[in-house]
């Protein structure tokens, strides 16, 4: 039976070494690992609890305990972009002011990992700062870019009068960080778009639904139901799964609209469990940019999905009405809120023309439709560009190159050589035909968007993995050679005679 025992060591080995997780956490490393985060002191979930947690620096003790000191609490979410982007600054940010007054705690909480925590705490945004006097419990909510050394003490009632202008102003510095300013796309194929598309969908009903306590509004009701309702019409039969979730949603509505905990219920039997979600396009091998990314993907699949839509059926659908439900679901579902702003302002002010291109009458005419994906391309483009710049400007790096910009929009010259003209404005036709191939008709191959120099190195949690199954096969090999031997010398092959 030893045997049995090593060998299913060895196969549980592998399943670890090649699985990957989604971080919950910014401020901790899961893996044990030391972390950079200084004085911030990241909130972490126990293995498992059903109650609502309540840390010492968030609720008041039901029995006498000592008065809370001055804090600074981030409510955050690991795949929200600006949350990553503002983690180095909530860093400094501690870092300078606990050096001037130790006794200020600064505290992390992700929103992922502590769902009902932040409904509890009405986080409708990310990142939101709380700040918290001494033996208050009293909340002072205050606005990301006005946290500066000398407005946290200030609001914190400290006296800031004799803080110098340039002490005050250190931490916004930006770290200089060897990073890539340009990631590679990875390779994937439409199954792929499909799969990232699932899972955001999921992570969106278990984390992004119920900002508060209690039932949804009105409007965010109305909200919810039509997007329900559009993505019955508008997504591939391939994704039966989650064809089956939507339905069931929309017959149980009332149900799901009540509470978290409710819709939790319902789409626990039609989800996987959060360990074993792992996105596979555009994360770079980080796992929590995922959601993000995938929900992208989930847009993209949608818009494609109407114009097939209007081939087949009637009533026509109005690209201006899909494209409505779309920006009131990222009004009230999305809560990265620096992305969430720039995306409704960018809508609101008729971006792209979008104001003339989309139509709220229907039409028979499939060029009509095809502008409804087509514009979100272009918006799509356009923050990635303007995500780009963000992040190097942060890093304190030159502006984008000309090349830096082509791979940040796609598909780039070297995916789609079709969709340029010479003159490097883009060919409508072949992009929409490109997006039908990517998110619905599939690819003839893989797809990937090498970088201007030699092929990036890959990372360390790739050779890692991959040294680990060779390390576990030789020492299965070995120990099955050393199991021979022990069986030969034993006489135990040879036949024994009565």
């Amino acid at each position: 039976m030893g045997w049995v025992v090593f060998v299913a060591g060895l196969l549980v080995s592998l399943l670890l070494i090649v699985s990957a997780d989604g971080k919950k956490y910014l401020y901790h490393e899961e893996d044990g690992s030391s972390s950079s985060s200084g004085p911030v002191i990241e909130l972490l979930a126990p293995s498992s609890h059903e109650d609502l947690i309540k840390p010492y620096f968030l609720y008041e003790p039901s029995s006498d305990h000592s008065p809370p000191p001055a804090r600074v609490v981030e409510f955050y979410a690991p795949w929200c972009p600006h949350c990553q982007h503002y983690a180095p600054k909530y860093i400094k940010l501690a870092k300078a002011v606990t050096a001037k007054h130790p006794e200020i705690e600064f505290h992390a909480v992700s929103c992922t990992a502590h769902n009902r925590l932040c409904n509890d705490q009405n986080v409708n945004s990310y990142p939101t700062l709380k700040l918290f006097r001494e033996g208050s419990y009293e909340a002072l909510k205050f606005n990301v870019k006005d946290a500066k050394v000398k407005n946290v003490l200030f609001r914190l009632g400290f006296d800031v009068s004799e803080k110098s202008e340039s002490q005050n102003n250190h931490e916004d510095q930006p770290d200089k960080k060897q990073i890539a300013r340009v990631v590679p796309f990875r390779m994937h194929d439409v199954h792929d778009a499909w799969n990232d598309a699932a899972l955001s969908f999921e992570f969106a009903l278990k984390t992004g639904i119920f900002m508060t306590n209690g039932p949804l509004s009105k409007e965010e009701s109305s909200t919810f139901r039509s997007w329900l309702e559009l993505l019955t019409k508008s997504l591939p039969i391939q994704m039966g799964k989650t064809h089956d979730l939507v339905t069931m949603l929309l017959e149980h509505f009332e149900e799901a609209s009540q509470s978290q905990s409710d819709l939790s219920r319902l789409i626990r039997p039609y989800t996987a469990p959060d360990k074993s979600q792992t996105w596979r396009t555009c994360t770079n091998g980080d796992n929590k940019m995922g959601y993000t990314c995938g929900l992208w993907q989930l847009f993209h699949i949608m818009t494609i999905g109407v114009v097939e839509y209007n081939r087949h059926n009637n009533p026509i659908i109005p690209t201006r009405q899909v494209s409505e439900i779309l920006r009131n679901y990222v009004e009230h579902f999305f809560q990265c809120e620096v992305c969430r702003l720039n995306f409704l302002d960018m809508y609101d002010n008729c971006a792209f023309d979008g104001c003339h291109r989309l139509s709220d009458k229907p039409s028979s005419n499939e060029h009509d439709w095809r502008e409804l994906p087509l514009w979100l391309w272009e918006t799509h483009n356009d923050v990635n560009t303007r995500l780009l710049g963000e992040r190097m400007n942060q890093n304190n790096e030159p502006k984008p190159s000309q090349w830096e910009c082509q791979q940040a929009r796609w598909p780039s010259l070297y995916i789609c050589p079709n969709c340029w003209r010479e003159d490097k404005s883009w060919e409508e036709d072949e992009v929409f035909n490109h997006l039908h191939s990517m998110y619905w008709s599939g690819n003839p191959k893989y797809i990937k968007i090498p970088s201007e120099e030699n092929e990036p190195n890959k990372s360390h949690r790739s050779i890692w993995k991959v040294g680990g199954f060779l390390l576990c096969i030789l020492s299965l090999v070995a120990w099955f050679v050393r199991l021979s031997k022990a069986h030969h010398h034993s006489g135990r092959h040879k036949k024994v005679d009565h």
